[in-house]
C-alpha cells in the first residue's frame, strides 16, 4: 500500500515539476505575466505593446500576475512524503 502511494506521489511530483518549470523551458524564461480582466487572458510582456501603460492590444488595464505558491507548497510535501515513506520502507517498519 505505501509503495502505491509513493509510486503516485511521484507522478503527481512529475507533474508539479512539469507544471512549475515548464514554462521557464518553452517560453524562454519569460514568467511575467500580466492578467486582463477585460480578455480574461494572460499576457507575456513581449506580446504587450508598451509595458508601462499597463494595457492589453485591446485598450483594458492589465496587473501583473504573481500566481500562486500552492505549486510550491505541494511539490515539498510530496518531497516529505516521499522520504518518510522510503525511510520508513528502508528501515522495516512497514513491511513492503
Amino acid at each position: 500500500m505505501l509503495i502505491g502511494a509513493s509510486v503516485l506521489c511521484f507522478l503527481v511530483l512529475m507533474a508539479l515539476f512539469a507544471d512549475r518549470f515548464g514554462s521557464r523551458l518553452f517560453q524562454s524564461g519569460d514568467r511575467v505575466f500580466y492578467r486582463c480582466d477585460g480578455c480574461d487572458l494572460r499576457y507575456v510582456r513581449r506580446e504587450l505593446t508598451d509595458p508601462r501603460l499597463q494595457v492589453c492590444p485591446e485598450g483594458h488595464r492589465v496587473v501583473e500576475d504573481k500566481g500562486s505558491n500552492a505549486g510550491l507548497v505541494t511539490i515539498f510535501v510530496c518531497v516529505g512524503f516521499l522520504t518518510a515513506a522510503l525511510l520508513m520502507i528502508v528501515t522495516g517498519i512497514v513491511p513492503q
